[in-house]
């Protein structure tokens, strides 16, 4: 039986294998026996006293081992929680031995996986047995998102002497689904040419809102609130506050799978092309979503992925669940990728496109967007020290300083259009951009 969730994956291994699994006898065992037999027939064939003194215990032993051979079969019940955790969150891996009280001890070899780190580290973990029941947890730390697989665990029961061994049980752990973490993040500067009912962005025009726009006479069907008593008793009439209305905008973050240039080292260290991406995509969801903004995910990878339209916590969820399922395609420069989809985006939306900028096709599709008329910010994902091949290979360091030159150009032909485009820095990457797009005039979008 399992039972499988968000919140944990539990298993009975054991259940279906009961009828193959059994003790079995050890070489230990059958060492001692041959040591037993031949120490006995070589003191009877030369009557020397000593050897039959030297072979006494490897009797005892085997004797002790044939009284106390375990009957029962162990039952083994596996346990994740929880399955799902933020990059750099720590899980526990659970494995417990029941019925196991013929046995002197538990062996578990655990396999090493890349991005997740464990305490105990990986190898082998001997516990004692104590009672009838026998419990083993490793806590598991995963240090890079996506879909992480637990290295093959084999657990094994070993009775006294180590004369009798259950097992060993190959064990197939789940995958961890880890979501990008949450970064720290913050934007000062609104989001330009909000169109929508209820946000926190300012708007141009007066409705119910915070923020103060002016003092006016009273008019039919101003609320009762709104009344300014200092000025209406100055003046001898009634007059109102107004205010800026509040609004909601439409983002579209578009984020570019194609490639993932550079190292990763997992959370703690370097981060590739495609790690600042993933995450960037995630503290910018985070931060919109909370803001009350209308958000869609758009990646462009091998398996394109997509997340409508949303609004809120579940939103926010459904875009982490997506990032965390992205493709990482290590080879995607020697290859050439499916042409982006055009983005259905409405007028005044804004579209923050998340890309390396090493593929055509990805800056064809940003020209193809300013074309259209959207407001429009290229991240910069690539890290400044990003290398791509062997490093003591000379000619994929000249291949690579020529597409970094031909790299330059295209952001300049990007900018001469009046696309911002802005390497990724955590915090305050995009407040001056915004300030700036939100200071021009709502663009026209062309129709298709």
């Amino acid at each position: 039986m399992s039972q499988t969730g968000p919140l944990g994956y539990r298993r009975d291994v054991t259940a279906s294998r009961t009828a193959i699994q059994r003790w079995r006898p050890t070489p230990t065992l059958l060492q001692a026996l041959a040591t037993a037999v031949l120490a006995g027939a070589a003191a009877a064939l030369t009557r020397r006293v000593d050897l039959l003194v030297l072979g006494t215990p490897f009797v005892v032993v085997l004797a002790w081992s044939l009284a106390t051979r375990p009957t029962r079969a162990p039952r083994l019940t596996v346990e994740l929680q929880p399955a799902v955790l933020h990059e750099g969150g720590s899980t526990r891996w659970s494995m417990e031995l029941t019925d196991v009280g013929d046995a002197d001890q538990v062996v578990t070899t655990v396999e090493g996986r890349r991005f997740l780190d464990t305490d105990p580290p990986f190898g082998e973990i001997v516990t004692p047995v104590d009672g009838d029941t026998a419990r083993q947890d490793i806590t598991v730390r995963a240090l890079r998102w996506g879909a992480q697989r637990l290295g093959g665990t084999a657990v094994t029961a070993v009775s006294p002497w180590n004369a009798y061994r259950f097992g060993p049980i190959d064990v197939t752990p789940p995958t961890l689904q880890v979501t990008p973490g949450a970064l720290l993040f913050d934007l000062d500067a609104t989001t330009p040419h909000p169109q929508g009912l209820v946000g926190q962005n300012r708007s141009r025009r007066r409705g119910d809102g915070s923020e103060f726009a002016d003092i006016r006479p009273f008019q039919a069907g101003d609320r009762l609130r709104r009344i300014h008593w200092p000025v209406s008793a100055r003046t001898g009439e009634l007059h109102v506050r107004t205010t800026y209305a509040e609004e909601d905008a439409e983002v579209h973050l578009v984020l570019d799978a194609s490639a993932d240039v550079g190292t990763s080292e997992g959370v703690d260290g370097a981060a590739s092309s495609l790690d600042r991406g993933v995450r960037a995509a995630a503290a910018l969801a985070q931060h919109l979503l909370r803001r009350g903004e209308r958000v869609e995910l758009t990646v462009h990878a091998p398996d394109p992925l997509h997340v409508p339209l949303g609004v809120g916590l579940r939103q926010h969820r459904r875009i982490l669940d997506t990032l965390s399922r992205v493709h990482v395609d290590v080879a995607g420069l020697g290859r050439r990728t499916r042409r982006p989809r055009p983005l259905r985006a409405g007028p005044g939306a804004l579209v923050i496109v998340l890309t390396p900028l090493v593929d055509e096709e990805h800056t064809g599709f940003v020209l193809r967007l300013a074309a259209h008329g959207h407001s429009v910010i290229v991240v910069d994902c690539l890290p400044p020290d990003a290398r791509i091949g062997r490093s003591d290979d000379p000619l994929v360091g000249l291949a690579w300083r020529l597409r970094q030159l031909e790299r330059g150009l295209e952001i300049d032909r990007i900018r001469r259009l009046g696309l911002p485009v802005v390497p990724w820095r955590g915090p305050g990457s995009l407040d001056q951009v915004l300030r700036q797009l939100s200071a021009r005039p709502r663009p026209r979008v062309r129709a298709r």
